[in-house]
């Protein structure tokens, strides 16, 4: 989000950051001109991703150098209101408010979208299967968004409420393979509920053009440190998933305990106690995870990837996320511009 350093509101200066740096598609319009998005080429592991994010970060950093403006790395603004921001001007975002009206007005947020290279669509999909259980944990590390409009929501993430608003939000669906998924795009293409693929907004969802399962259900991590622990939790849940097929037929999670562990992740975040979608055992989320990953490790995941993970863990212990970080400013400083100051100060993004 692009705000006002004095008042630590949104402001629509996406438009003049573009003018001023070198067309790229790593740095590019969102729905709101209060709102950047930044994305990576290419990368083979979470420290090379990582490295183009903080340069493309401080890239927008330094346009902004002599402006009273800077970068807010949050899923939704504390106190902004979405009736304030000024839609981006390109035709397809016009043709988007058209169809969803009032639903896509509210999208003032942010969140990361990791992509992982699948091999085919069957591998996709099979991927995509194992990992519905394990999304709620995905979102329950990422939570950050525990304010919306000045509002204590008690959410760690609102921001999922929105998201889950949209005509084909929500969680996807098992398939049984890539024709199955095709179908059923076709059927939404055929029926003008979708005018492509794009427009399907499931937190998790096959990417034709890209080649990739991208993981949409995350909220945007509230520093450095975080971003970098979810994108190797997922890429390891992801390509663990994508390979030894034979070995990886676990049963079917029902859809209800699924969109349960989805509800403790949106209000509890890294405190919630999750169901584990096997044993159905009641467990910690960090214990859970700390569990998980050592699952992990036995099915060949990278360890250099599972160790930025595991050393994110007593920090999480002891501190929580992204929504207990921006808790703990709104207590202790002693108003919301001041409390948005404080998120830039522990960012991590510019250190």
């Amino acid at each position: 989000m692009t705000i006002d350093t004095d008042s630590g509101q949104q402001i629509p200066a996406a438009p003049d950051i573009l003018s001023k740096i070198k067309p790229t598609a790593r740095i590019k319009p969102e729905l709101f001109s209060s709102i950047i998005e930044i994305n990576t080429d290419i990368h083979h592991n979470t420290p090379a991703a990582m490295q183009q994010l903080l340069d493309l970060y401080r890239q927008i950093h330094d346009v902004l150098q002599d402006q009273n403006t800077a970068l807010l790395s949050t899923s939704t603004h504390p106190v902004s209101h979405w009736r304030d921001q000024r839609i981006s001007d390109d035709p397809r975002y016009a043709q988007l408010l058209k169809r969803l009206r009032w639903v896509a007005r509210r999208f003032n947020i942010c969140g990361i979208h990791t992509h992982i290279g699948m091999p085919d669509g069957d591998t996709c999909i099979h991927a995509m299967n194992q990992l519905l259980p394990i999304m709620p944990m995905f979102l329950a590390i990422s939570a950050n968004s525990p304010y919306w409009h000045g509002e204590k929501t008690g959410l760690a993430s609102s921001r999922i409420k929105i998201f889950e608003g949209l005509s084909q939000g929500g969680m996807p669906f098992y398939f049984q393979d890539w024709q199955d998924f095709e179908h059923c795009a076709s059927r939404l293409k055929a029926t003008g509920s979708i005018d492509s693929v794009r427009d399907i907004w499931w937190e998790m969802r096959p990417h034709p053009v890209f080649g990739t399962l991208e993981i949409r259900i995350g909220d945007m991590p509230g520093n450095f440190d975080d971003t970098a622990a979810y994108i190797a939790y997922v890429r390891a849940e992801a390509i663990a998933a994508a390979t030894d097929i034979d070995q990886q037929q676990t049963p079917r999670v029902h859809p209800s305990l699924i969109r349960e562990n989805r509800w403790r992740a949106c209000r509890y975040g890294m405190q919630a106690t999750m169901i584990d979608p096997v044993s159905e055992e009641l467990m910690p989320l960090l214990d859970w995870l700390e569990q998980r990953l050592d699952k992990l490790a036995t099915l060949g995941a990278d360890s250099s990837e599972l160790n930025i993970v595991l050393e994110r863990i007593p920090y999480w212990r002891k501190h929580g996320g992204g929504a207990e970080m921006q808790r703990h400013l709104y207590e202790t400083t002693a108003d919301f511009p001041a409390m948005v100051e404080a998120m830039r100060e522990q960012d991590g993004w510019m250190l």
